[in-house]
């Protein structure tokens, strides 16, 4: 099987043709295919896995437990997470199941169906012990899910920084916000092809860091890193769950035991049950400030449920304390961080990964105080907005360009916020149901660790072609559309002639991938750079193959000519040509890193209307201005806006996942956990303001993530806004309607008891 036969060459429109290929697109006939037998208790000593009846069932090829698959337990962070000792996760439970859909046994058969049907015949012998479901009951480690480990708490950590307040009159308002524990809801599920063909193992997978899978495969089953091919078909989206996985271990260490291609594709229940979750913390925020609004003092603490296991999750939390002050110039800053286990589906970084529980954080209480003080929301935010850039953080994030009263003014400006407020006004004069309107204001932390690369190469060949090589690896942004666009237009060519070559560890010789909004800056200023380099080289050796001076030298349309003599020229294929003959190619290649993350930011204001009778809330109106430096290409750049606001959207009116006392799920299909859909409705108004990062040489600043930062927090803020002359000053997400009506039924009763 060769990888490169599945990708139609120069076929940009491929996915809206219907020629997109993605891994289930690529299982050959042969392939046999696994079905995973997951716990049904949260919490038990397992005594036995009985699998002989599966193994006797028909098509059935293996079926394997802990003891017969033989590979060692998960012990690593993504990442610069705490370190985590005697949490380490085994491929398949031993022992100790720790959350329900853990799995316990693996079924191997020449068909999905018999897999599935043999692992109903899987039975499993385990002891329940008692549920940890609450940060509370892990905090109080009466019953503890690592024994070797003694304790539930993965990791505390303090931080304090800044000048105590020394001001008289000084006021304290003190809010908790939850976030709920969210399902990625990506169109494409997890997916894997393991392959063992001629001493190596061919793996097809819709990862988001395929050299980094390689690396950790070549770890847990024991291979040298080169014996391993990784390649990254067509993705359906990721949002941080498309990382390495015990499931992904099991199915390659079985490829190798069998001898034979082997297939898993996750079905959408198993990612309720066993994917990695978002969010799930939880915080209590306190400031201090004077009457006009300006805050002196930031007090945070934030527990975090990081589920069954913290390896992947533990970091989010560091993330959070980052940008917890937001865009707000705040001299002292205190942050006390809890990180515990729970027997929950282990939590991961899902879209966005920190940054929108940091702005809800900050966002709520910053409405809060305002209320306290009346003030205008809008007031206490120009008052404390950072005017100066850069900026360091008490907390140590180095904020590079912007103007965020900018972005704030606009945003007021497009959703007119002196007629909404006189609106609220008519509408409670009429006794109607009330509007809201809030602010969502954030910063995002963009690019990874400050020491975070990516690698890049441009090569122009003697057939006029230009490839592209990036460690970059799409999930759905098209990398492939911006990063030819942009080769193209330093070499005057037809964007036809460039070639990205991308998500394979065979073509690409190093890589890290795509998260944390970093594959533009990074990656794509890598190709940039390269491409420069490649041009100026072509452009020497033009000149002695035309006996000029390089300074004379223009090149159009993919041809370097004397100014003012166009037929006097040569073209990037000659250049290439002569090169070669030579002993030269004119290929460049590095590992690009700009020493700084990148910090997007934006102002996203709400409007809702809240129905009193039923509890129901309707976004009437939503408005962003958003500042992620350089576009390179505005239609992607609005594309992922767009998705990633209706995330945002999703997550303060209908998502969570909810288990019972027991550790069971409660949400495990689109039944019950509601996500936004094509009936969901947005009235929308999107700006941006550009402030050139100046950091890498695009200037550009990640945009994948702002929409699902700003949008919970404006949304929220404005149902209180709507809701706060009934009663109900505090209100948790979603907004499910119930809570809504429960909370100003209790206002109601309140009212009418003084």
């Amino acid at each position: 099987m060769n990888p490169q036969s599945f990708f139609p060459p120069d076929q940009i429109e491929r996915l809206v043709t219907g020629n997109g290929r993605f891994v289930a697109d690529l299982v050959p006939d042969e392939a046999l295919h696994c079905w995973f037998v997951r716990s049904p208790i949260a919490h038990g000593h397992i005594r036995s896995v009985d699998v002989e009846e599966a193994r006797r069932a028909p098509g059935v090829a293996a079926v394997y437990t802990a003891a017969t698959l033989d590979v060692p337990d998960l012990s690593f962070a993504l990442g610069s997470g705490p370190e985590v000792t005697g949490m380490d996760r085994p491929v398949l439970a031993r022992d100790l199941v720790r959350f329900a859909g853990e799995a316990v046994a693996m079924v191997i058969a020449d068909r999905g169906p018999a897999a599935e049907d043999a692992a109903g015949l899987v039975w499993t012998d385990i002891d329940p012990l008692p549920a940890v479901t609450t940060t509370a009951a892990a905090l109080a480690d009466d019953i503890v899910l690592f024994p070797d480990a003694g304790s539930n708490v993965v990791a505390v950590s303090e931080l304090a920084e800044g000048p105590e307040p020394t001001g008289k009159d000084l006021t304290e308002v003190t809010v908790e916000v939850a976030h709920p524990r969210l399902a990625p809801s990506p169109l494409e599920t997890l997916q894997m092809l393991a392959v063992p063909q001629d001493g190596r193992l061919l793996v097809w997978c819709g990862d988001q860091a395929p050299h980094q899978l390689r690396t950790q495969l070549s770890k847990f089953l024991s291979l040298p890193e080169e014996t391993i091919r990784v390649t990254v078909p067509d993705v359906g989206g990721a949002f941080g769950m498309k990382r390495i996985c015990p499931e992904f271990v099991a199915v390659a260490k079985a490829a190798l035991l069998l001898g034979r291609p082997v297939a898993w594709n996750q079905t959408r229940t198993d990612i309720f049950l066993a994917g990695t979750h978002g969010r799930s913390q939880h915080h209590k925020v306190t400031l201090t400030a004077d009457a006009s609004g300006r805050i002196h003092r930031a007090r945070f603490e934030l527990t975090t449920d990081t589920g069954a296991y913290p390896h992947s999750g533990a970091l989010v939390a560091e993330i959070t304390r980052l940008v917890a002050s937001g865009l707000y110039a705040i001299p002292r800053i205190e942050y006390h961080t809890t990180i515990c286990v729970t027997n929950k589906a282990p939590t991961a970084p899902y879209r966005g990964a920190g940054r929108p529980e940091a702005a809800l954080a900050i966002e709520r209480a910053v409405d809060a105080l305002a209320h306290t003080l009346d003030l205008d929301p809008a007031d206490v935010r120009r008052v404390n907005f950072i005017d100066t850039l850069p900026y360091r953080t008490p907390t140590g994030a180095r904020y590079d360009s912007g103007d965020y009263r900018a972005a704030l003014d606009l945003a007021l400006d497009l959703v007119d916020y002196d007629a909404v407020r006189a609106d609220q006004e008519r509408r409670r004069h009429a006794d109607q149901d009330p509007v809201g309107i809030g602010i969502g204001a954030f910063v995002e932390r963009a690019g990874g660790g400050v020491e975070s690369g990516e690698y890049g190469s441009v090569e122009v060949e003697g057939n006029g072609r230009i490839t592209v090589c990036t460690g970059s690896t799409a999930a759905g942004q098209g990398h492939e559309v911006v990063w030819r666009d942009l080769v193209s237009s330093i070499f005057t060519v037809d964007p036809s002639v460039v070639t990205v070559v991308a998500g394979d560890t065979d073509a690409v010789p190093q890589g890290v991938g795509s998260f944390a909004s970093r594959s533009a800056q990074i990656g794509a200023s890598a190709v940039w750079r390269m491409s420069e380099l490649a041009r100026d080289r072509a452009r020497d050796l033009a000149a002695e193959l035309i006996e000029a001076s390089p300074a004379d030298l223009v090149l159009e349309n993919g041809s370097f000519s004397v100014v003012g003599v166009p037929d006097r020229g040569v073209t990037l294929a000659e250049v290439a040509t002569y090169a070669e003959a030579s002993g030269e190619l004119l290929f460049f290649e590095e590992f690009y890193s700009p020493g700084a993350q990148t910090f997007p930011y934006g102002v996203h204001v709400a409007v809702v209307e809240v129905e009193r009778a039923t509890g129901i809330t309707s976004l009437l109106r939503m408005v962003t201005v958003d500042d992620v430096g350089t576009v390179l290409d505005d239609e992607i750049v609005e594309g992922q806006l767009h998705g990633s606001l209706m995330q945002g959207i999703g997550a303060a009116l209908f998502e969570e996942m909810y288990y019972d006392e027991a550790g069971q799920p409660l949400t495990a299909s689109f039944a019950t956990y509601v996500v936004p859909g094509a009936g969901t409705s947005l009235n929308l108004t999107a700006e941006r303001i550009e402030h050139a990062a100046p950091s890498n040489p695009l200037g550009a600043k990640g945009a994948g993530e702002g929409g699902c930062i700003g949008a919970p927090a404006a949304i929220l803020n404005a149902t209180i806004d709507a809701l706060t002359p009934y009663g109900v000053t505090d209100l948790q997400l979603p907004l499910l309607p119930h809570r809504i009506w429960e909370a100003l039924k209790r206002a109601n009763e309140k009212g009418a008891a003084r």
